[in-house]
């Protein structure tokens, strides 16, 4: 596979920018997916309007530690759409919704986040398109202590629930603003490398830039740190029923890091117009502060309809509270394509 100098003139044009990106640090933990080349918002707004439909929708549920008896569930929901006009050919804006729900725990800590996000694309070439992106919302946190216990309800001898407790919390709901940039590199198309469906995502964000407080007590400030993240996103076609799929991420929130990587195989059963059917299989492997996962995922693509699943398998120290199950992610992505005029087919438009 050839990569031509064009091409190579923005690899090392974005290389540093991401680099950077990794070196910056800062202080506590988001929500993750195992899955998240499938929730793309949530890794960066400026990958919001790049697929290959004008409207994309898509959903991922996540369930983690079951059987550690301190569940995690995580749900988000997205939609974007391309607006593309006649009269600009070379770019285009798009926009978008990111909602995610988490709920964690005995004391039932709920996040909610909703972000409007948006995004400008420039056409470099043919094969090379470059986009800034940004998002902006809000997000609310709120927990119920009705079912924690507290060193108080102890006298000693046993514990005792009628015990007065002397933890104290201005608020148990809040909510804050929250605000997010990144960039994104796309690389695509047979001159690109060679075959039609070979294709490369590149692509930094950083997010939490407004820092919000997240303490419960007004008399204490606990900022949430900024998350920053760097991500690689390949698919390279073998011949005209297989594709090689890769996915490689690194993410540092204060003190906490994670790494994702992944490689698989995508096989076409149909690749006729309109009908194309495909299945995949990938195998990551995570590593991140708290211990490592192997990560086996498979997906059914039919047309414009990709439906995924992955189970987490732990292998670290804390596999014996979970019995080696981190949980199963679910997701589901659906695209709506417009046809356009001939005349508008010189935009190359997105694979």
């Amino acid at each position: 596979m050839n990569i031509n100098l064009k091409t190579k003139h923005y690899l090392f044009t974005l290389l540093p920018m991401c680099l950077l990106f990794g070196v910056v640090s800062s202080f506590a933990q988001d929500i993750h997916f195992s899955q998240y080349y499938n929730a793309p918002l949530t890794i960066n707004p400026a990958l919001t309007g790049i697929s290959s439909g004008d409207l994309r929708f898509s959903g991922i549920y996540r369930s983690q530690w079951n059987t550690a008896n301190s569940p995690f569930r995580t749900f988000q929901i997205t939609a974007d759409k391309r607006f593309y006009t006649m009269a600009h050919t070379d770019w285009w804006v798009s926009g978008g919704i990111n909602v995610f729900y988490d709920r964690a725990g005995d004391s039932n800590l709920e996040t909610t986040n909703v972000q409007l996000s948006g995004s400008y694309t420039k056409m470099l070439d043919k094969q090379n398109f470059m986009t800034l992106g940004a998002y902006a919302g809000f997000g609310q946190r709120k927990f119920d202590f009705a079912n924690l216990t507290f060193d108080n309800q102890w006298n000693g001898q046993i514990f005792d629930p009628s015990r007065p407790v002397s933890e104290s919390f201005n608020d148990t709901n809040l909510a804050y603003p929250d605000f997010g940039v990144g960039f994104n590199w796309r690389g695509q198309g047979s001159k690109f490398m060679g075959k039609e469906r070979t294709k490369i995502d590149l692509g930094a964000a950083g997010h939490h830039l407004s820092r919000p407080n997240q303490s419960f007590d007004k008399t204490d400030k606990s900022e949430l740190p900024v998350r920053m993240n760097i991500y690689l996103l390949p698919t390279f076609q073998l011949n005209k029923t297989g594709d090689i799929v890769g996915h490689a991420s690194y993410q540092l929130q204060g003190e906490y890091r994670e790494a994702l990587a992944g490689a698989g195989y995508r096989h076409y059963l149909s690749t006729k117009k309109a009908k194309e059917l495909a299945i995949q299989f990938v195998l990551g492997f995570r590593f991140s502060s708290i211990g490592d996962a192997f990560v086996p995922a498979a997906e059914l693509h039919y047309h414009s309809l990709k439906v995924g699943l992955s189970w987490d398998i732990n292998v670290s120290d804390f596999s014996a509270a979970t019995n080696r199950n981190g949980g199963p992610e679910i997701s589901i992505r659906y695209i709506i394509k417009k046809v356009y005029p001939l005349r508008a087919f010189k935009a190359c438009p997105l694979i």
